[in-house]
């Protein structure tokens, strides 16, 4: 997806995601799609400016109301993308996946909401001045443990079964000093990803059904016919032949 001078992609194993019916609002500032999500496979948001204007950027993503992690990005940098593929805290890591919801059929779980951004991917970016910043250092928060919410399997059993997981825990080096954007007067820009098991997409109508396959070998039956249709055009070729005069 686009919008304005940043485009965004969800990416699983190197490849960007397909999108499905991809939406931009009317003012241009937030662009929402479907992509099909399978559990256990790990996946990043990358995203990249394709023009420099002398102001620095920051991109924030966010996976079923949780935030992950924030990336800075300098007019300065030789670089135009940014990624963030694991939940940060502290001194601490994990990687974002696909997992399946936990669901359960205990009718105790019957009258519990469902939050609107489970099942959503959000990357939300400003643009302005920048400043260095020191760093205090932080621990794990509890936000870095796995999703523990339990749902009634009748209560999202028609949106997901899916939902962002985090891998085990890795020890990461914090910078003692970073670096901080100071929002313009432009709007936020922001991306909303929309997963869902593809099957889920296709029963809805929004991700097309594969191709039915067609068969390369002949059943028996089918040979069978083939055999007898052509004896029979072998025979008639014999009888033409007979009664041809000599």
């Amino acid at each position: 997806m686009r919008l304005g001078d940043f485009s965004a992609h969800v990416v699983v194993e190197k490849e960007e995601l397909k999108e499905y019916e991809v939406t931009v609002n009317s003012s241009g500032t937030q662009a929402t799609c479907w992509i099909g999500s399978e559990a256990g496979k790990k996946f990043s948001v990358n995203w990249r400016r394709h023009s420099i204007n002398g102001l620095a950027s920051r991109g924030c993503v966010t996976v079923d109301g949780i935030t992950c992690g924030r990336k800075t990005s300098l007019p300065t940098d030789n670089k135009d993308t940014a990624s963030c593929s694991a939940m940060v805290r502290g001194t601490t890591r994990r990687d974002l996946m696909f997992c399946n919801l936990q669901l359960s059929d205990d009718e105790a779980l019957l009258g519990k909401a469902v939050p609107s951004y489970l099942g959503e991917i959000t990357l939300h970016i400003v643009c302005g001045t920048f400043r260095q910043k020191r760093r205090r250092v932080q621990g794990t928060s509890l936000q870095l443990t796995s999703h523990a919410n339990t749902y009634h399997e009748k209560s999202v059993k028609k949106l997901t079964t899916h939902c962002v997981g985090f891998g085990p825990e890795r020890k990461r080096s914090s910078p003692t000093v970073h670096w901080t954007v100071t929002p313009n007067q432009d709007p936020p820009l922001e991306f909303i990803f929309k997963y869902r098991p593809i099957g889920i997409l296709q029963a809805n109508g929004i991700a097309p059904r594969p191709a039915p396959s067609i068969p390369t070998t002949l059943s028996d039956n089918t040979s069978d016919a083939l055999k007898t249709q052509s004896g029979v055009i072998e025979r008639i070729a014999l009888l033409e032949r007979a009664e041809t005069p000599a």
